[in-house]
């Protein structure tokens, strides 16, 4: 009898401990399974932030892009608009006496005129400037040759400068045609 309850005794206690032990290893596992669970939402957490982030930031660029398009389209319809009031023509169709229309129409002759008159002039000024410098540093026998040639060199250097500066900007203020 004595055996019996040794027997039941230690049963009682092996199993107690090994379900303890079970119960122990199974609270681990679940510890373990919601820190793994946990982690793995952090980092699906930071990615969706981090995705957020690059989707703002794609955002504000294509804002940027646009707003940057449309400051360049408003910028050339200010100019395409000024030059073509620059275009508009004055004279009137009917109802004015012959005098007037003629006026104006010397008007438009002489505005569509300024730019090719100044071109030529520009380019006539350029020649002039170039022959007066070149005749009056070759009238000069006080300066040596070396002198004179570096002297010339930086004047056909600086009236091509400022001409070809000129010529540039004015032809290149010209919108393009858009069709």
């Amino acid at each position: 009898m004595l055996d019996w309850i040794g027997d039941t005794l230690t049963a009682v206690l092996s199993g107690g401990a090994t379900g303890l032990l079970g119960s122990a290893i199974q609270s681990f596992s679940n510890y373990k399974t919601k820190q793994l669970e946990f982690e793995q939402e952090n980092i699906r957490l930071a990615h969706d932030a981090q995705m957020v982030q690059l989707e703002a930031q794609a955002s504000i660029s294509i804002s940027q892009q646009e707003s940057a398009a449309q400051t360049e389209k408003s910028a050339f319809e200010l100019q395409t608009s000024s030059y073509s009031h620059d275009v508009r023509s004055y004279m009137p169709d009917v109802g004015a006496p012959s005098w007037i229309i003629a006026a104006l129409g010397i008007v438009d002759v002489l505005r569509g005129l300024i730019r090719p008159s100044l071109t030529a002039y520009m380019a006539v000024a350029a020649a002039v400037i170039l022959a007066s410098a070149n005749s009056l540093l070759g009238d000069l026998d006080q300066i040596a040759a070396a002198e004179r040639l570096q002297t010339a060199t930086n004047i056909w250097a600086t009236m091509l400068y400022v001409a070809t500066t000129i010529f540039f900007w004015w032809f290149g203020q010209r919108p393009p045609k858009r069709s």
